[in-house]
Order: C-alpha cells, then structure tokens, then sequence
C-alpha cells in the first residue's frame, strides 16, 4: 500500500472521487500546515494556518496506478487558479500534490510538467508532505451522509473521469485533452 495526499479544493468531492476510482482508503483533512493545534475546521477557514484542504488516499499501485490517481486530480482542478476552486476561494483551498514517498517524487514532477506546458499557468503546489491530520468526523465521507451537498467537481466530471480507461502510456497529454474537455 501506499500514500499520497492531494488538495483539490474542498475535500468533499475529492474524497468521493477518489473513493469511486478504488481508493483503498480516503481521508479527508488539513496538510502542510503550520501545528496540530490549529488542524480544525474554524481555524483553518480563516486562511492563516497555511493549511490546505486536502485528501489522503491509501492505495494498491497494482489496482489504482499513481498515474490514474494524477490523472483524476488534473481532470477536475483548474490548475490555472491560485486558492480557490470553483466558488471556494482561500488559502485553505489552494491545489496541491504532496508525496509521502520518496519515489513517487519523478512521476509527479512528470506529469505535472506535461500539465503545466498545456496550461496558461500553473498554480498547483508540488512537494513533499510536511504533516497531515484528519479533519473531523462530521467531514469524512460528507456528500454520502449530504448528497445534495456543495462540491465544484461535478458529477459529471465524475462520471466522466470514472469511465476513462486508464492503462499504462495513456496519459500523454494533459487530462482535459485525453477526457475531451
């Protein structure tokens, strides 16, 4: 198994895209931020904590491929926006790749390489994960408890990055390219 954590936004839709690409395990909290004690939600909303919204997905690289993983991500953020996503706007939801392991490091810089020359800018931050903690209970699994719940990924973009068939060497152009946006 291993890890990755990624802000795209609020975490909400994030967790439940992850979890519907096979995601082993999907938490949603606050990375890269200043202390443990400031990981809450009022205190990370008010934007001086340094925090990010984000996602950490647990995963079998056999059953869910670190490229398929990037590929969701890229396929519904807009990477040309600095803290925000759709009508979110803050520090807290500012887009970002932190890896856990060490080898992951050249396939994201890769990847996000390819995204950022189909780009008009590049907001998204990439580097290594400082810390993590879950955010609280009531968060976790949000839009299944709250369907009509707001998230900017759409579940059509959803369905969409759901039913593309990823496999090896597909991803060779930007995400929005591949899935016909």
């Amino acid at each position: 198994m291993k890890t990755i954590t990624l802000a795209g936004g609020c975490f909400w839709g994030m967790e439940k895209l992850y979890r519907a690409l096979g995601a082993e395990d999907v938490t949603v909290g606050y990375a890269n931020g200043d202390s443990a004690e400031h990981a809450n939600y009022p205190t990370v909303c008010g934007g001086a904590t340094g925090f990010r919204e984000a996602v950490q997905l647990r995963y079998d690289p056999e059953r869910l491929p670190l490229g398929q993983i990037l590929l969701a991500f890229f396929a519904v953020v807009d990477v040309t926006v600095a803290k925000r996503q759709g009508g979110d706007v803050g520090d807290q939801y500012q887009t970002g790749i932190y890896w856990s392991d060490e080898g992951d490091r050249e396939e994201i810089l890769r990847i996000a390489a390819m995204e950022k020359a189909g780009a008009a800018a590049f907001m998204v931050e990439l580097k290594p994960l400082e810390n993590f903690y879950p955010a609280e209970e009531y968060h976790q699994r949000y839009l299944e408890k709250n369907p009509g719940g707001y998230c900017h990924v759409s579940p059509m973009e959803m369905a969409k990055v759901a039913a593309f068939r990823y496999h090896e060497g597909v991803y060779d152009r930007p995400a929005k390219v591949l899935l016909g946006e």
